[in-house]
């Protein structure tokens, strides 16, 4: 039974966003686990740890962006934009019930390095070249 075009672009966005939440699991599991190991070897301050952890957020957020955008080849600023407000809720949110707090500072820091980070994961992923289909 062949699909219809509805039902393939369906397909298509689901695919696209299971790659990019993977994408961004895997990048921020990485950076983390580098950290990690250079943490353990270096005695690190408060203020380095959140630093590292923005990085790692950064990663996941060009991971994700990335990947939606080449996967797409289309669009790379908007599916970046998305991608990145999708991440952003879902740190505001996992932020807000299991910190119970909230940092007028720390929503803007965050929004800002995630809207930057996503948006150029989307620039650069539309417009790097394709090699596999």
């Amino acid at each position: 039974m062949r699909k219809t075009p509805a039902q393939r672009l369906r397909k298509e966005h689901i695919t696209s966003v299971v790659y990019s939440i993977f994408a961004c699991i895997g990048a921020v599991f990485a950076t983390s686990l580098f950290f990690s190991a250079i943490a353990t070897v270096i005695d690190l301050s408060d203020g380095t740890f959140t630093v590292m952890s923005s990085v790692a957020l950064c990663a996941g957020c060009f991971g994700a962006s990335f990947t939606a955008a080449k996967k797409r080849q289309k669009d790379g600023l908007k599916t970046g934009l998305m991608c990145g407000a999708i991440i952003f809720a879902v740190t505001f949110l996992g932020g807000i019930i299991f910190v119970r707090s909230f940092s007028v500072g720390g929503f803007f820091t965050k929004i800002l390095i995630i809207l930057i980070c996503s948006s150029l994961g989307g620039i650069i992923g539309v417009n790097s070249p394709r090699r596999f289909r």
